[in-house]
């Protein structure tokens, strides 16, 4: 009988797990992923926050809009068009450990084939791909010398292959002679690291397409992430163009790390188009309109819009 009574008294509770855990999804499918929908999708538009002189164009992967991105034809066109200041593409392996110009670990999003570059050869990557994809040294013999370039190193996650590809890359560039207008990004923290520690010259940008600041305007998170540039010294954030809505925040950041004199880190932003921007200079008229920063300004009784030349290549 106790074990019977104990067994029933338990069922109650179990029901309310269940509810709760109901409750739960249906809280985050219909409140929670809306949101991060929501917040990842509204972008606001560049010319809304800054002023054409403010900010600097290049091609991201190339004149990706009326060409397929990273491919020998986008590149042309972007060395061809005066509004690109420079050019981004993104490199990694193939299973054969051959360096190629390809944004995404497979064929999936572009192709509609289930096909991962690290488990193809690259001559097998060219008969199942549709199109030409090129390797890093096509691009490079038609790019280098002609405009500054951002090389982003796209992690596969392997931190051994990672490494290997940064020393080419670098080893690469030196042999070419433009390290001084190039750049190294990456989303991977361990390749920033790398960088620095044996690279210290290389200019280099940490890539956030995500972060926690992404959905909610807060100063401590924005803070977080220029507290990880520092710890990387990385000398750009390069964010995905729908954070931008919390440009009121990482523009106070940016204005009082310039006041307070710390080590600069610049700002640039990209989309899923053929642009991506430096943020050249901040005009801080822009944003008296906000009532944090009109009260930072009274309080300090200063006015010293951040002026900083944003193009690593000057």
């Amino acid at each position: 009988m106790d074990l019977i009574t104990e067994v029933l008294s338990q069922k109650p509770r179990s029901r309310k797990k269940e509810r709760i855990l109901k409750l739960t999804a249906i809280f985050f499918i219909l409140v929670v992923i809306p949101f991060m929908v929501y917040a990842l999708f509204e972008i606001p538009e560049t010319l809304e926050i800054f002023k054409p002189s403010e900010i600097i164009l290049g091609a991201h992967r190339g004149n990706s809009v009326d060409y397929m991105e990273n491919t020998l034809p986008a590149f042309q066109s972007a060395l061809k068009k005066e509004k690109y200041k420079f050019i981004e593409f993104d490199v990694q392996y193939t299973k054969d450990k051959q360096p190629v110009v390809h944004h995404d670990e497979s064929l999936i999003r572009i192709q509609k084939k289930f096909d991962y570059l690290e488990d193809l050869t690259y001559e097998e990557l060219l008969e199942v791909s549709d199109y030409h994809i090129p390797t890093y040294k096509e691009v490079m013999d038609l790019l280098a010398g002609k405009k500054p370039l951002n090389i982003e190193i796209k992690s596969q996650g392997n931190s051994e292959d990672d490494i290997k590809l940064t020393d080419y890359v670098i080893s690469d560039c030196t042999e070419r002679e433009i390290l001084n207008t190039t750049i190294i990004s990456s989303i991977s923290s361990d390749v920033i690291n790398y960088l620095k520690d044996n690279y210290p010259e290389m200019k280099t940008g940490k890539i956030y397409y995500v972060y926690a600041g992404s959905f909610i305007d807060s100063e401590a998170l924005i803070s977080r992430v220029f507290e990880e540039a520092d710890e990387l010294e990385t000398d750009y954030l390069m964010i995905y163009g729908a954070n931008l809505k919390h440009f009121g925040t990482l523009w106070r950041e940016i204005w009082h790390r310039e006041r307070t004199n710390q080590r600069k880190i610049f700002l640039a932003y990209w989309y899923f188009t053929d642009e991506m921007y430096l943020v050249h200079k901040v005009n801080q008229s822009n944003y008296y309109e906000d009532p944090l920063t009109r009260r930072m300004i009274m309080n300090e009784s200063i006015i010293v819009p951040p002026e900083t030349i944003g193009a690593w290549w000057t």
